[in-house]
């Protein structure tokens, strides 16, 4: 997909996927907070953030926030909606224009938040895609991947396949796997451990 179709889309509305009123969004939205296996990150890494309404809900539990869209116009838009959380503690959030995976942040980051967008990759940028996340995690850190599961024009990429990448990976172990007919949610970390064994309440 290239960024024009992008920047075209932003530029004709401000939430072309209705991500901010549509209940399937909302919801799916929750339970991919709901699955985050801390309380709160140092630095997270959302690519292809859209107009801004994951990074938004994630800067409440962050310190630190690098967001990328390849659409200059989803970037405005992102910093925009950012201005308006109204939260105790707002992560610091740098949202920049970049074409991934190729142009990937250097940073470490301690969660990575890949959602709706690895379907727009040709095939042979879906191992990239992984060795730029492997690279970037920090030791413990977690990489969630949330994605749409039925056809649709503009797909490259069958979502459980780019799951599947992920899950063969031997640096990461699946701590979350929820699936519905419509989309698939999965979080990993380099820590073996579940969110119960971390609070000591299962050995």
């Amino acid at each position: 997909m290239s960024t024009a179709h992008f920047q075209k889309l932003y530029e004709q509305a401000d939430d072309p996927w209705q991500v901010r009123q549509r209940w399937y969004e909302q919801r799916k939205r929750s339970l991919l907070l709901a699955s985050l296996p801390a309380p709160r990150y140092r630095h997270i890494f959302e690519p292809a953030c859209g107009n801004g309404e994951l990074t938004a809900a994630l800067s409440e539990r962050a310190d630190r926030i690098t967001a990328s869209d390849v659409s200059p116009a989803a970037v405005a838009l992102t910093r925009r909606r950012i201005t308006t959380v109204n939260a105790r503690q707002v992560a610091t959030v740098e949202v920049q224009c970049q074409h991934l995976p190729g142009e990937w942040p250097s940073e470490q980051f301690d969660l990575i938040v890949i959602s709706e967008m690895a379907y727009y990759l040709p095939p042979a940028d879906l191992p990239l895609l992984l060795e730029r996340c492997l690279r970037t995690l920090a030791p413990g850190g977690a990489v969630v991947l949330c994605h749409w599961r039925r056809p649709f024009a503009d797909r490259l990429l069958d979502t459980d396949a780019i799951h599947a990448a992920f899950n063969a990976s031997p640096a990461l172990h699946r701590i979350v796997n929820h699936q519905e007919a419509d989309f698939l949610l999965d979080v990993w970390s380099t820590n073996p451990h579940s969110v119960a064994q971390h609070e000591g309440i299962s050995p």
